[in-house]
Formats: C-alpha cells, sequence, structure tokens
C-alpha cells in the first residue's frame, strides 16, 4: 500500500474514533435516562451521569447556593443599594396609578380571576375559619386565661387608688358644674318652679296660706335656687357626693367581669359576650360592604398623598425586611428548597438548558476527539513506516 495512502487512512479512523469516543462521552452525560439491564445483570454506565447523580447534584447545588449564592449579607447588601431601593419605589408608585384608576368593583376584579361559585366557596370558607378563630381567641381569653375571673380594676391599665381618687374629683366637679348650668336654663328654673309651687301646695294649714298670701313666686325661686347653688359648693356636699362615687367605684373594681356583665345586662355574662360578638362581627355584611367598592373611589382622591407615602412605605418594607432577613432565609430553607425543585425538574429540560449554554463548547470537544484523534494516527503511521 502506498505510505501516503497508509497515512489517511490511519489519521481517519483515528479521527473517526476519537471524535465519536467524544461525541458518546457528552451524550452519556444525559442518557439513557433509565437504568437498562439485561435479565438480573445491569448493563454499565446505566443511567446516564446527570440523571444517576440527579439527587446529589440537587443537594450540592443546594447547599452552594444557600451558603454562597443567596446568603443573608448579600440580601442585605442588596437591599443597601439604591437601584433597588429605586425599583421597589417604581413598583409602588405604578401600583397606586394602577389602581387610582380602576373603576372596577373589588368584586368584579376577583370574578376576572375566579368564577362566582368558587369565589362564593372562597368566601364561606373565610367565613368559617374567621369564626372558629375568634371563637377560639373568646375561648383562650375566657376560659383558659381567665378573663371571666379577673376584676375590673385589674383589667383597666394602670389603674390605682391614685387614679381612682383623681377620677372622683374630677366627677364631682364635673356633676356640679352640670348641674348649675342646667338650673340656669329655662328647663331648670320651670322645674324649681314646680317644686317650690307643690311645697307651698302640699304646707296647707295656717302656714300654707300665709305663704301664699305673702310669698312671692318669683322670689322664693330665686332663693332656692340660690341655696341649692350655695350647697353645690359646700365642701360637706362635695364630699358627700365623692364618697358614695367610691363607695360604688370600690364596688365594680371588686367585680369580676363575668358579673359585672351579668349586672349589666341580666344574663349570663359569657352568653351575653358570645352573643355581642356575632352581632359585632358580621363578616358577610363586612365583606358586601368592602367588595362594593371601587378602587378609583377609595385611591383616587387620595393618589397624590399615597405617592408621597410611596418613599416612607419603601423605607419601611426594607427595614422590616432587613432586621428579618435572618429569619427569612431560615424559614425559606434554599437548600431543601434548591433540592427538591431539582429532583422536579426533568431531566430532558436540564439537557436543553446545557446545550442551549454550551453546544458550541460540546461541539468544539468532539471536533477536538477528531483532531487529536488524527494526530495521533499520524503519529502511529509514522512510528509503523520508520520500522
Amino acid at each position: 500500500m502506498h505510505p501516503a495512502l497508509f497515512v489517511l487512512i490511519n489519521m481517519a479512523v483515528a479521527g473517526f474514533v476519537g471524535g465519536i469516543t467524544n461525541h458518546f462521552a457528552i451524550k452519556m452525560l444525559f442518557h439513557p435516562r433509565e437504568e437498562k439491564r439485561i435479565g438480573n445483570w445491569r448493563v454499565p454506565f446505566t443511567p446516564g451521569l446527570i440523571p444517576k447523580r440527579k439527587y446529589e447534584v440537587g443537594a450540592s447545588l443546594g447547599k452552594v447556593v444557600a451558603e454562597h449564592l443567596v446568603t443573608t449579607e448579600g440580601l442585605l447588601t442588596l437591599l443597601q443599594k439604591p437601584i433597588f431601593r429605586s425599583r421597589i419605589e417604581g413598583r409602588l408608585s405604578a401600583w397606586v396609578d394602577e389602581w387610582s384608576a380602576k373603576e372596577d368593583t373589588l368584586e368584579e376584579l376577583l370574578l376576572k380571576a375566579w368564577p362566582e361559585d368558587r369565589l362564593d366557596e372562597g368566601k364561606m370558607k373565610l367565613f368559617d375559619w374567621l369564626d372558629l378563630q375568634v371563637g377560639q381567641a373568646f375561648e383562650r381569653l375566657w376560659r383558659d386565661e381567665g378573663w371571666r375571673h379577673k376584676r375590673l380594676g385589674e383589667l383597666l391599665p394602670g389603674w390605682s387608688e391614685e387614679k381612682r381618687e383623681e377620677l372622683i374629683a374630677k366627677g364631682v366637679r364635673k356633676l356640679v358644674e352640670e348641674i348649675r348650668k342646667e338650673l340656669d336654663t329655662l328647663q331648670g328654673e320651670r322645674m324649681l318652679r314646680q317644686i317650690t309651687s307643690q311645697f307651698m301646695e302640699n304646707a296647707g294649714g295656717f302656714l300654707g296660706a300665709l305663704a301664699g298670701i305673702f310669698m312671692d313666686g318669683d322670689k322664693v325661686l330665686y332663693k332656692v335656687k340660690a341655696a341649692l347653688v350655695m350647697q353645690l359648693e359646700s365642701p360637706a356636699l362635695q364630699s358627700f357626693a365623692a364618697g358614695f362615687m367610691r363607695d360604688r367605684m370600690i364596688r365594680l373594681e371588686a367585680m369580676t367581669l363575668e358579673e359585672a356583665v351579668a349586672a349589666a345586662t341580666g344574663r349570663d355574662g359569657e352568653e351575653w359576650v358570645r352573643e355581642q360578638l356575632g352581632k359585632l362581627l358580621d363578616w358577610k355584611g363586612w365583606t358586601g360592604k368592602l367588595l362594593s367598592k371601587r378602587p378609583v373611589d377609595v385611591f383616587g382622591s387620595r393618589k397624590e398623598w399615597l405617592q408621597g407615602k410611596v418613599p416612607w412605605v419603601t423605607e419601611r418594607l426594607l427595614g422590616v425586611l432587613a432586621s428579618n432577613m435572618s429569619r427569612v432565609v431560615e424559614a425559606i430553607d434554599l437548600p431543601t428548597l434548591v433540592e427538591e425543585e431539582v429532583r422536579k425538574f426533568p431531566i430532558e429540560q436540564v439537557e436543553q438548558i446545557v446545550l442551549s449554554v454550551s453546544g458550541k463548547e460540546f461541539r468544539a470537544i468532539t471536533w477536538l476527539g477528531v483532531l487529536l484523534g488524527s494526530f495521533i494516527g499520524l503519529f502511529q503511521s509514522f512510528m509503523l513506516l520508520l520500522r
């Protein structure tokens, strides 16, 4: 055989072997996707490297992401960047503009996202959940934490004897002031006139006759009024009123919440509180009023004010995120999240992503195998020809 032809054949064979070897090596990263068996014997190198090590890749990737890519320090640095703050403000500002112009009611907006039956079902579930939460909270406060047996004096924040005496003094002054004002009104004078007239009529006998002849009604009214005002200003009367109020307040302080409610309503305290909670927390009525609102009515007139609050809201939002970032990252549990997502990710898409990014490099590796094989064939040919 001619030496040149011999060299060309050797180079072609070696180049083909090198290229096909590299090509299959790359393919074996992803193929076969499943384990192949002949009877009980597993075919070597099945499944391919990445399908076989998919779980290990996910765990390693999750660890790398959590420890080096998405860290608390890195996220805090991101929050402090002006461009990130600017983006948040831009999003909030756009949200205000959008919602300030919406003329559909909230219910109509929700119906665009969900069918009516699903929305009604969601409302009922929400009402049941809210009733359950309120009921559990009431049970916890009323029974478990013993609010039913707590005295009113204990429930008032900052209550003390000094507070009580201060309130009594103000109450007495207010009572005297209101009575004096009432006496100066036409209704007060009419009441005093009726009292004096009835007094003289009921006196009877010689004294009643003399009073009717010699005493003028206006003078009697003036004297009675002056006497009442003087008594109102007297320390004795004010001391008596203060003592009366003190006695009633001490009694109230000693009453338990359940006793106070029962005394005020004439019914069982717990039953009455439950009934009032049911009337107050009319979820259906509240929800109906809320869903009938239009964003343009709620936000339209306040648009400028809301836009002015965007920087403040952004600052508070970033502050809350920064102060709770470590807990947020810990709660997200990035390693587990990334590992689970990698496990769920189809291997076909992984291959497509890798090939879309590194397809040129893989083809270069294949041709590099052809080139290296050709050089090896050329080298072998020269070695054989020189023998």
